[in-house]
């Protein structure tokens, strides 16, 4: 055979083979951050439905803090670039699992009082891939953590507010 031709004959193995395992690679890679991903907004739901928990319930630090952003900082988070507090929904619900309309109402019986679970979830959260040639933006699932309220920043009795500390 003819050593010249030999040669082209590698390229073009090289060529298909290259494709391949470029392919495999930027998936994995993807795969990695996928996973990462999505691990990532479940602890940023699950701290902040603990923050919200415990922290008082007009503290504006606490979705800032759940998406691991220091207090005061509005920018995205440090972790997934597109990800805002504004993604995040904040709701208190009462025994029966229902939104509580008012819970900043301390006097009624439908507002602070009926509070019983924080709820915090992240929907329709876009994850973006970045493999060349393939690219595409999938919605991930709905990510939700719903806990039994704890202080919400108030002192137990009836009404009686303390000095509220930052979270």
């Amino acid at each position: 055979m003819n050593r010249q031709r030999m040669r082209g004959i590698y390229v073009v193995e090289f060529a298909i083979i290259g494709l391949l395992l470029f392919t495999l690679l930027f998936g994995v890679l993807e795969m990695g951050r996928a996973y990462f991903t999505i691990n990532t907004l479940d602890e940023v739901v699950r701290r902040g439905a603990r923050l919200a928990a415990v922290c008082d319930i007009q503290d504006p630090d606490v979705l800032r803090r759940a998406i691991f952003n220091d207090a005061g900082v509005d920018s995205s988070s440090p972790l997934i670039g597109n990800l805002d507090a504004a993604d995040l929904t904040l709701v208190y619900l009462d025994v029966n699992g229902a939104v509580v309309a008012n819970p900043n109402d301390l006097v009624t019986a439908n507002g602070f009082r009926a509070i019983r679970y924080v709820q915090l979830r992240v929907e329709n959260f876009p994850f973006e891939l970045l493999i060349p040639g393939f690219r595409g933006v999938f919605t991930l699932p709905t990510f939700r953590s719903t806990i039994p309220r704890e202080s919400l920043g108030r002192h137990p009795e009836a009404g009686v507010v303390p000095e509220i500390t930052p979270c």
